[in-house]
Order: C-alpha cells, then sequence, then structure tokens
C-alpha cells in the first residue's frame, strides 16, 4: 500500500470485511511442545478480486551439521498484480536436538524481514509467539523440528512479474544443526482483471502425527478452517503442505469428511530426488465438497489407515481458498462504514474531510483494531459525506 490511499482504495478494504470466512484468529503464546501442537487458523479474510499465490520450494541438503553462516536462497516469482493484502513467509529449520538455539535472519530482495534481523528461537522453554498473524510464529516440536511463520510486508514483494529473492542465514550459539527442509511464500494478491470475490483462510502450526501415539500425542488431527458459504461459490481449493511424510507408507488426507489423494496422501520421494527430506504440497479442487462449516483432517490412525507405516507426519499448513463472483458496490456495512487495510510494520493515520479535492485532512480518531488480520476502523454513517485516506506516519 502507498502512503497515500484513495477512498475508493479504502472502500475496498472495507468491502472485503463484509464477505469474509467468518473465523477470527486466535492468538496464543507458546513455543515447543514435543507432541506437537496442532495447526489453527492465523488468517481470514476476503479480498475483492483477489487470488492465492502458494509455491514451496525442497531446501534440504544432504550433509553433517553445516559449517555457520549458513545460508540458503529461494525465489518466487509472483503474478502480475496490483497490490499485495497479506503474505506469509513459513520455513522448516532441523535443530538436531531441541535444546539448542537458532539466530534465523530473513531478508526479501535485499531487505531485512521485520523480527527477523534475526530472529532468536530454540530450546524447549521457547517462548516466541505463535498462533499470530502479525508476529513471528514459532513451532517447535519432535526431537528439535521447529517450524517457522513469518508476515511479510506487501511492499517487499514484486508486483510486476519478476522474482523475489528469499535469503535465509542460520547461525548459534551452541550446537544447532539448521539444515532448512522447505521455504513457501503464500500470498493473498489483487488485481482487477480478475473481477471476483475472493476468500481465505490459512491454518498452520506443528501437527505431529504418530502411528503408535502415547499421550498426548495424536495420530489424527482436524483443524477448523471456518464458515463458507457454498452458494454462488465458483470455486474452492485445499492447499495442505507436511513437513515431513515418506512415500509409500500411507496416511489420508480429509475435507469436511471426503478423502482426498487416496491411501497415501503425502510422502516425499527421496530416491527420484537427490535430497533424504522435503516438504509434500498439495493441491485439490474441493467446490463439491464445500459446506457452510469447513474442516481438515489430517491421519495416520491404524484404525482408519490402510496399511499404514508412517511412524510420524508433520502437517504444517491448511489453507482453503473460495472464489465468488464480485459483489455489489457498497460502502456501508450494516448501518456502519467500515474502513481496513493491511496490517504491517508501517503506521498510518486515516483522516477524513467533506470533500474530495479541497479542505484540510482532519485525523479520525477512532483506534483500529485488527480484525481478520486487517486494521479496522467501523465508523456511523456520516452526514454530509466524507472522503477518507491514509497517510504514513512512519
Amino acid at each position: 500500500m502507498t502512503p497515500w490511499t484513495s477512498a475508493r482504495a479504502l472502500w475496498l478494504w472495507g468491502l472485503a470485511l463484509g464477505a469474509g470466512l467468518s473465523l477470527s484468529p486466535t492468538p496464543a503464546h507458546a513455543g515447543f511442545a514435543a507432541q506437537g501442537q496442532g495447526l489453527q487458523v492465523v488468517l481470514a479474510g476476503a479480498a475483492p478480486n483477489g487470488a492465492l499465490y502458494l509455491e514451496t520450494r525442497p531446501t534440504w541438503t544432504n550433509v553433517a551439521i553445516p559449517d555457520k553462516p549458513y545460508t540458503v536462497d529461494a525465489w518466487f516469482a509472483l503474478p502480475r498484480c496490483e497490490t499485495v493484502a497479506v503474505s506469509r513467509l513459513v520455513l522448516t529449520v532441523w535443530g538436531g536436538t531441541s535444546s539448542y538455539v537458532c539466530h534465523l535472519g530473513a531478508r526479501i530482495n535485499g531487505t531485512n524481514l521485520p523480527f527477523a534481523a534475526p530472529l532468536v528461537f530454540g530450546t524447549a522453554s521457547d517462548a516466541n509467539a505463535s498462533f499470530s498473524a502479525s508476529l513471528p510464529s514459532v513451532y517447535g516440536s519432535g526431537s528439535g523440528v521447529w517450524a517457522i511463520a513469518l508476515p511479510v510486508p506487501g511492499a517487499m514483494l514484486h508486483r510486476d512479474g519478476a522474482s523475489n529473492r528469499v535469503e535465509l542465514t542460520v547461525t548459534t550459539p551452541d550446537s544447532f544443526d539448521g539444515r532448512i527442509h522447505q521455504v513457501t511464500l503464500l500470498a493473498v494478491y489483487q488485481d482487477a482483471a480478475l473481477n471476483n470475490t475472493f476468500e481465505y483462510a490459512i491454518a498452520e502450526g506443528s501437527g505431529d502425527l504418530y502411528r503408535t501415539p502415547v499421550a498426548p500425542q495424536a495420530d489424527a488431527r482436524t483443524v477448523a478452517l471456518g464458515a463458507a458459504n457454498p452458494t454462488n461459490a465458483a470455486a474452492a481449493r485445499l492447499h495442505a503442505l507436511y513437513t515431513y511424510a515418506d512415500i509409500g507408507q500411507n496416511d489420508r488426507l480429509y475435507f469436511n469428511g471426503v478423502q482426498l489423494g487416496g491411501d497415501d496422501a503425502a510422502g516425499w520421494d527421496k530416491a527420484a530426488s537427490s535430497m533424504d527430506y522435503g516438504p509434500t504440497a498439495l493441491s485439490f479442487d474441493v467446490l463439491g465438497s464445500l459446506a457452510a462449516s469447513n474442516a481438515v483432517t489430517f491421519s495416520v490412525s491404524a484404525a482408519d489407515v490402510p496399511g499404514t507405516r508412517e511412524s510420524s507426519l508433520r502437517p504444517q499448513l491448511a489453507a482453503l481458498e473460495v472464489t465468488r463472483p464480485p459483489a455489489a458496490p457498497s460502502l456501508a456495512i450494516g448501518l456502519n462504514v467500515v474502513i481496513a487495510w493491511p496490517v504491517s510494520a508501517d503506521t498510518y493515520q486515516l483522516e477524513q474531510r467533506p470533500n474530495a479535492d479541497s479542505g484540510a485532512w482532519a485525523a479520525v480518531t477512532n483506534a483500529p483494531v485488527v480484525l481478520h488480520g486487517q486494521n479496522t476502523v467501523i465508523l456511523p454513517p456520516g452526514s454530509p459525506q466524507q472522503f477518507y485516506q491514509l497517510r504514513k506516519t512512519h
């Protein structure tokens, strides 16, 4: 978003709140849990003229503990678009055990990512914020597996089709291994040519599953993805990302009780690659199974999965996207005017005046609240008309 945003652009963001999935992220603070912490929705909402970009790059290296600093580069090219509403960098790091500490630096297109210059995490007493849309989220589990999610300001990403360079650097004060299994970039982007209403719900975490679980471990996990009215939906897709899964060892994936991908849904084929470990990224058309309330289930339960041999499985990400025809223009939602803009590292002041091209701008004193991952101001309908802009303060 540019420092100055037109009244029309603000209307678009306000409209987005009126048609979103009816689920808000629940904040929590935790870091390491040996059995995994499960998955939880961290981003949910709607965007006019939107679409989801989601790409995963396997980055494992078959070596002993690498010398530090250990670096990984990954490249991602978003489609040409006008704006990026929300974006997130997701990766998985191997620590060796849960006893060590990692210093992770992250840069995009040569600029340090907020909160990651460096991000410090590690040990079983880790207390970084998790399940957060606006803060780094650290999910430690197993014997040293760390799933990391970092919010990315949309202004840091190229929107002209050029590749975005992600640079990751690992250092440590002790014996943290630091090898990175995968790097994923997801972004909800917008472009008028899409001419739609786009809804999304993105869940993440450490969804560790065990074939023979010992409490509090689990052999199946169900993740609520929120409400999405099937009426008028033109398309719907479910995406799932697994940190670990072995091909031919059998597991199942369900959306609203409908099995997807057969009895061996997830599996990294190391024989077909040069990497001993890698992610599994899946995507399915789920329009026919879309319901008023939606959920995804991951399972390695012997009671459910024929011939399962997966000793452990780690789902890390689930994303539901729904596309609808464009909504009819309307600034007022209910009896109120709703103005919203993406949460970012920058700070903006909402201002108003009665004329579009003359008069002094006056600050709107209502403090924004975060709803569906967006800064939101709800105002009573004005009389006479009001025009709004955002002024970047720092």
